[in-house]
């Protein structure tokens, strides 16, 4: 086989010179030297590049050469693997049709929705992450956006508003997928995260008779939102949208309707004698129903700081008609009909928060 990198003694105008040829850029090349020790050196370099890197080293030019080392020295300081970064470029489907900005496609992906009978409460929680991911790369193709860009938006988040996010920008790369956008939904290949989940906040019996004294004390407009939710269970969004005349007082049901639910199929709630009691007292009162978003808001500040607490608890309301309800009669089935979600997340979310001694002090107030 012929050696690429050889050295020979050359006669140039009666003068002795060593020539040491090699390949570069796939042509036979030389370099010629004064001496031949100048010569063995510089052959004995580069045959220690080839058996470093392979005739492939050999056969680029020097400015290619160049390139290499400063995207390697780059990479180095970035901390970026350029062979796991070629590799995850070789699995990802390619696409080459056109991709539109990522602004675009967003703006689309909500009016789809919309369009679709999807509620305003909905398409703003999924507006606001979205736009939240596209700050800084609103004109980016949306096909060029990668795992690491997705990575790096979660990254910036607690651990426990991950999962959320990474449903809504799985969201949008589904669409653009299905629109023809780009080829692949990146959040597919994601590390799913691990959380422990804690045990919903409740209300203590304590806590709902200051809410219900100054909420009756006040003549409250949210009074009829409150027991709604605490009492018979409903959504707060489903207890905002519920009216007066969708309560039946004579036969004690409360009919929420479709468009009003989480899940849009309506439902008729049989609540506790409890909270037919309360909701005939807060229309007695002036309660509004159904309740505007404002006034529900103003009454929950007051409320959290009635009670001190820092913050208003995720539905705190409805988790604790839950989970009296279930300690007081033990009926899942019939429970978790009325609440509006399957047996088996009632048990496994509200099965012993509460004594049934603290149960029945609830159901007394």
């Amino acid at each position: 086989m012929e050696r690429k990198t050889t050295v020979q003694k050359w006669k140039i105008r009666g003068q002795t010179q060593w020539a040491v040829h090699r390949v570069e850029a796939g042509k036979r090349k030389r370099i010629f030297f004064d001496t031949k020790k100048a010569a063995d050196a510089e052959a004995s370099l580069l045959r220690s590049q080839q058996a470093t890197a392979g005739d492939v080293w050999l056969t680029l030019s020097a400015a290619e050469r160049q390139r290499l080392i400063q995207v390697h020295y780059e990479a180095q300081q970035l901390g970026v693997d350029l062979a796991e970064l070629l590799a995850d470029w070789k699995r990802r489907p390619r696409f080459t049709g056109t991709s539109p900005a990522l602004e675009k496609v967003i703006a689309e992906v909500l009016a789809a929705k919309v369009a679709t009978g999807r509620s305003a409460r909905y398409t703003e929680s999924l507006a606001i992450p979205l736009n939240q991911f596209a700050k800084g790369r609103e004109r980016l193709p949306i096909a060029n956006l990668s795992v690491r860009d997705v990575e790096s938006f979660l990254n910036s988040k607690n651990l426990r508003s991950r999962q959320t996010l990474r449903a809504r920008l799985s969201t949008l790369f589904r669409f653009a997928i299905r629109r023809g956008y780009r080829a692949d939904n990146p959040c597919d290949r994601l590390e799913s995260v691990k959380l422990i989940k804690n045990p919903p906040a409740i209300l203590t019996v304590e806590q709902t008779r200051k809410c219900l004294d100054w909420l009756d004390s006040k003549r409250s407009r949210a009074f009829g939102w409150f027991v709604l939710t605490t009492f018979a269970g409903l959504r707060p969004e489903e207890a905002e949208h519920t009216a007066w005349d969708q309560i039946h007082f004579d036969e004690s049901w409360i009919r929420v309707e479709a468009q009003t639910t989480k899940v849009r199929q309506r439902r008729v709630v049989y609540p506790h004698a409890t909270a037919m009691a309360w909701l005939r007292r807060a229309k007695k009162q002036g309660a509004e129903l159904p309740l505007a978003r404002q006034p529900r808001r103003r009454a929950i500040r007051m409320l959290r700081t009635l009670l001190g607490f820092a913050i208003w608890p995720k539905d705190v309301t409805r988790h604790s008609a839950a989970s009296y309800w279930l300690a007081d009669s033990g009926n899942a089935a019939q429970i978790a009909t009325a609440l509006g979600h399957s047996e088996n997340v009632l048990r496994k979310n509200y099965m012993a928060l509460v004594t049934k001694a603290q149960a029945q002090e609830f159901w007394q107030l």
